[in-house]
């Protein structure tokens, strides 16, 4: 649920596969590279038409696959960079994906470039200047946010080099040049407000929290999307909201938080990036149940969270590099993930008791996954909180 599908598609904060940027406590600064040694449902492209890009052996409905994976300009050595809007020291979302690559540079010697904070403007620029890395192999567009991004894959620049990039559902095209990784919002936000209802129903409350950063469409939307599933158990329920206008700022995130506890509420979603495990220590500390924003916490021992909601990019990226690992990884198709199609995105109660029902919630996503419930009309007919 990208921490809840941040529909970061004009931008959209895992505990963790094992994190350190790329491997070595390097950092990376906005616009420069810091670098370290080291079964989805799929479509086809439908831009893709005529021959293959640079001439790569596939077709329309397959795919295309680059020559000599995964190391496409056969120089013996596996380079693979990354563009990410984000915060890669976010403890979730952005960094998600930096997770995922360490673990197959650790499995395979890879080498890894990051360029992390990359300014929306500039994404096409920082495309082409990651691609004239020396040894390039792989590039990887980490968000929608950075869609304009894309056009680099078929620039004379990066010829050659494979593209994958993530978005959420229709924020960014298919092409022959990119294999696309799609998630969907709204479903994942109506299952985690189910979630959340179901466990104001077993605790006698009907209030929960949402505290998040700007006040945008890509904030406002999850909001809703929660508050819609909450009142599918709990008819009264509400939702109280506050935009901090910074995703990582933990000092008036926590101020936010404590005004809700001052106010009763016991269910917090913090929809947050650097803010968010500050948050969620100082609502353990208040007794306040979490939900997870978008990682696998559920094996945290501190803080706590009782509801998990994964769905942070990192995971979708897995499926990618381990085909790209195994020299499969084609570009021209999309895979979707959704609810019934992958094991991620997931909710799931850590420790459910009473009215707190995984079978519940597992019916509900098989639901959506088959086609059988729509959850959109709901969070469009759901007021704004």
């Amino acid at each position: 649920m990208s921490s809840l599908l941040r529909l970061r598609s004009g931008m959209l904060a895992a505990a963790a596969l094992g994190l350190v940027m790329a491997g070595c406590g390097s950092t990376s600064k906005t616009g420069t590279a810091s670098t370290t040694s080291g079964t989805a449902s799929t479509t086809s492209g439908s831009a893709a038409t005529g021959s293959g890009p640079w001439g790569w052996p596939g077709s329309t409905t397959q795919g295309y696959l680059p020559p000599h994976e995964p190391d496409v300009d056969h120089d013996g050595k596996v380079v693979v960079g990354l563009l990410t809007a984000g915060d890669i020291h976010d403890h979730g979302y952005y960094q998600s994906e930096v997770d995922t690559m360490n673990t197959f540079k650790s499995k395979y010697g890879w080498k890894t470039i990051v360029v992390a904070n990359v300014n929306p403007a500039a994404a096409a620029e920082q495309a082409d200047n990651m691609c004239r890395q020396p040894g390039m192999d792989l590039v990887l567009i980490g968000q929608s946010e950075l869609a304009a991004a894309a056009p680099a894959a078929s620039s004379s620049v990066c010829k050659g080099i494979p593209f994958w990039a993530y978005a959420s559902a229709g924020t960014m095209k298919a092409s022959p040049y990119y294999y696309l990784a799609e998630d969907f919002e709204d479903p994942q936000l109506y299952v985690t407000g189910v979630a959340m209802g179901l466990w104001l129903e077993d605790h006698h409350q009907t209030t929960a929290g949402f505290v998040a950063g700007p006040a945008l469409s890509f904030t406002e939307r999850p909001a809703r999307g929660l508050l819609a599933g909450m009142r599918s158990i709990v008819p009264n329920a509400q939702l109280l909201t506050t935009f901090t206008g910074d995703f990582n700022a933990s000092g008036p995130a926590i101020t936010a938080a404590q005004a809700m506890v001052a106010k009763g509420v016991k269910l917090l979603f913090p929809y947050l990036g650097g803010a968010l495990f500050p948050v969620a220590d100082y609502a353990n500390s208040k007794g306040v149940t979490l939900i997870s924003d978008g990682g696998e916490f559920c094996s945290l021992s501190s803080p706590k969270f009782a509801i998990n909601a994964v769905y942070n990019p990192g995971y979708y990226l897995q499926y990618a590099l381990q085909d790209f690992a195994q020299g499969k990884m084609r570009v021209g198709t999309t895979k979707q993930f959704n609810f019934g199609l992958t094991p991620v995105p997931t909710v799931q109660f850590c420790n459910p008791t009473g009215a707190e029902s995984n079978q519940t919630l597992n019916a509900l996503m098989s639901q959506i996954g088959s086609g059988q419930l729509n959850p959109t009309p709901k969070i469009n007919a759901t007021p704004q909180p």
